[in-house]
């Protein structure tokens, strides 16, 4: 009968023992936690402790949305698209959801200028909306704010009457500042623009309702719709349907030109 005989086993398991001494006498010498103060594990367990509280405490206060209120002077925008754009919200956590891009959302809808996202608590969204200011369209293409911006909206949601408003580039200020003023002088004596308009030359002019034609010229235009609205209130506003344009372009005075056919 053959024997195997191992000899190598009983020293195998002499070097594990031995290594494993050194390796526990390393530590041993390291002592990693001997200068640890034990206030060190009492300030670990109440940040554990207090870790685990303010959890349970989001848990239990981010409640599904169940609500969303929608308020504001909306003229122009859509309660449909604003709801297409908030229906993402339902069933979201109160306190989880991302108000941010919400509001970049419905910000870049025509004609919202600003939009405030409110959280109610236990699970209500209130959205105030700010629509933007509609002065004018701009150069047949874009819309101008009463702020003098100009910014873009699909053209089939523009009302047909509003003023239209032309200018060079970057002049969009000075024709909206000079529009309102006109305006304001017009509207107190029961008339309507329909049109202003800066050349390229810095030539004023504007329309008023019914198609009648107002030239400025470039210079002292104040002064100039000063002795317009002189006129208007003295005799002119009388017959100001029988006018065809008004030509301030002098230094003094006005000409006036009269509609064909029509007697004064």
């Amino acid at each position: 009968m053959l024997f195997k005989v191992n000899f190598f086993s009983k020293s195998k398991k002499k070097n594990k023992k031995l290594k494993k001494r050194v390796f526990i006498g390393k530590l041993s010498k390291l002592n990693i936690f001997r200068n640890v103060p034990e206030k060190f594990y009492f300030k670990i367990g109440w940040i554990g402790l207090l870790t685990i509280v303010l959890s349970l405490c989001f848990l239990a206060l981010n409640r599904p949305i169940e609500l969303i209120n929608v308020s504001g002077d909306l003229k122009r925008v859509p309660i449909k698209s604003i709801e297409n754009n908030t229906n993402s919200l339902r069933n979201k956590g109160f306190l989880s959801f991302n108000a941010s891009e919400v509001k970049e959302k419905i910000e870049s809808l025509d004609w919202v200028q600003s939009a405030e996202i409110i959280r109610v608590w236990p699970n209500k969204i209130d959205i105030k909306i700010t629509e933007e200011s509609l002065l004018g369209i701009w150069n047949d293409d874009l819309i101008l704010n009463s702020s003098g911006k100009l910014y873009v909206v699909d053209k089939r949601s523009v009302p047909t009457n509003i003023p239209r408003l032309n200018g060079p580039k970057g002049s969009e200020r000075d024709v909206m500042n000079l529009f309102i003023k006109i305006d304001t002088l017009l509207t107190g004596r029961g008339l309507y623009l329909e049109a202003l308009t800066l050349d390229v030359r810095g030539s004023w002019s504007f329309t008023i309702k019914p198609k009648i034609e107002i030239k400025l010229g470039k210079t002292e235009i104040d002064q100039k719709l000063e002795r317009l609205f002189l006129a208007l209130d003295q005799t002119l506003l009388a017959k100001i349907n029988k006018v065809s344009y008004i030509d301030l372009r002098y230094s003094e005075g006005l000409a006036i030109s009269w509609k064909k056919g029509l007697k004064l």
